[in-house]
């Protein structure tokens, strides 16, 4: 793989290369370039963070088959890459787990959940671990993650038993709740795997457990200014009911 370098005083500061009908940019593109690229890309081009991920790119686009194949050519190299990366720790992962780290369909919800499972913190991930899948797209992703690496199947059922640990509360239900939430994908987006699609239905019950985290997030914060006033919208009465409820 060629990699970039900063280009001498008064050149462009970025190199384009094409690879397998992809277009790679490495460097820093003007906003204006930019823009006149993708304009100029197929309707059928898709733009890939996990492929530029792999090749230290700023930026990828091409054709699904085109990305496929420089997948499939870089997972290698950026397996061993990954390994030097994490040091130590990658003894504590298995290969599959390695592999999905350099050549995995990532977001912040899956690196979280990756984080959890394992226990080992992924280099690129600066998120916060209860980065919940906030819609069918996120959740595919995390769903992904444990089919790929599978000894992750196990360690998911033992965060479905920590419902009582208030830190881990939201992403415990959500892995009590998994095999729900994986048979209403199944029935809204059949071909989730490979096709985009929509799914509603699990869109809403992945909202349920962002209320739980805001809940918890509100309460916890009212714990800590017991003796401050609560801020106007935090506590609000239900006309006619007299009972209080909290806002997200």
């Amino acid at each position: 793989m060629s990699m970039w370098k900063p280009a001498p005083e008064g050149a462009p500061n970025y190199r384009i290369l094409q690879r397998e009908g992809c277009t790679i940019v490495y460097g820093h593109m003007p906003l204006g370039t930019w823009l006149r690229l993708l304009r100029g890309a197929s309707d059928l081009h898709v733009l890939h963070a996990d492929v530029a991920r792999m090749l230290g790119a700023t930026a990828v686009i091409g054709p699904p088959e085109g990305l496929a194949r420089v997948r499939e050519q870089e997972t290698a190299a950026a397996t061993g890459r990954v390994r030097a990366q994490l040091g130590r720790a990658a003894r504590r992962l298995d290969a599959q787990a390695v592999r999905w780290l350099a050549a995995g369909e990532q977001g912040l919800s899956s690196l979280a959940l990756f984080t959890l499972l394992t226990g080992v913190r992924p280099p690129h991930y600066g998120g916060a671990a209860l980065d919940l899948p906030r819609d069918a797209q996120e959740f595919r992703r995390c769903r992904l993650l444990v089919e790929q690496v599978s000894v992750l199947q196990r360690a998911l059922h033992q965060l479905a038993r920590r419902v009582a640990d208030p830190e881990l509360v939201s992403w415990a239900a959500l892995a009590e709740t998994w095999n729900d939430l994986c048979a209403q994908m199944d029935h809204e987006w059949p071909a989730w795997r490979t096709q985009a699609g929509r799914a509603p239905g699990v869109n809403a019950m992945l909202a349920c457990f962002h209320e739980v985290e805001t809940d918890r997030a509100v309460l916890q914060a009212s714990r800590t200014t017991a003796s401050l006033p609560l801020p106007y919208g935090v506590l609000d009465r239900t006309a006619g009911r007299g009972n209080a409820r909290w806002l997200m």
